[in-house]
């Protein structure tokens, strides 16, 4: 009941977000049973239309304080619309040295925001590929979603 609670929550938040001008593309996916297994990678295509435009790139992660660790490993696979790819492997810290949890939220949940790509231009429209892995030692961790977002930072 909580979690439904706190869902509506962010739903809600990002509804007011949606009507951010600058935002190009926004996506979350929930995980099975509220655990990201290695054996679930999320999987994000965004239409890029606007080859002129910079655009910062972000990637999203909502966890629950009962996640165990101060951090998290991802591996994220780009995939371009002729094929190209890029590979890369990106450490989220989710909490402090003292405990203190490093994104935002309430109650059990927290949400937290990495940039990973900025200034960015895409040369070629077409289909992005963004896929995410989780990287860590255990099979499964206690992450809701998981999501990318893409702004455009000259609107």
């Amino acid at each position: 009941m909580q979690r439904i609670v706190y869902s509506t929550i962010f739903l809600l938040i990002s509804l007011l977000v949606s009507c951010d001008p600058a935002m190009v593309y926004e996506q979350y996916i929930s995980t099975e049973n509220g655990m990201w297994k290695w054996t679930d990678p999320g999987e994000f295509e965004v239409n890029i239309t606007d080859t002129i435009s910079i655009h910062n790139i972000y990637l999203q992660v909502r966890h629950t304080v009962d996640y165990p660790l101060s951090n998290l490993y991802m591996f994220v696979h780009v995939k371009g619309p002729s094929g190209q790819s890029l590979k890369d492997t990106v450490n989220l810290v989710l909490a402090t040295p003292d405990g203190s949890w490093t994104g935002r939220g309430a109650g059990n949940l927290r949400e937290l925001s990495l940039l990973y790509r900025k200034h960015t231009q895409f040369r070629q429209a077409g289909i992005y590929t963004f896929t995410l892995e989780q990287g860590m030692r255990s099979p499964e961790l206690p992450v809701t979603e998981m999501g990318v977002r893409i702004e455009r930072i000259n609107p």
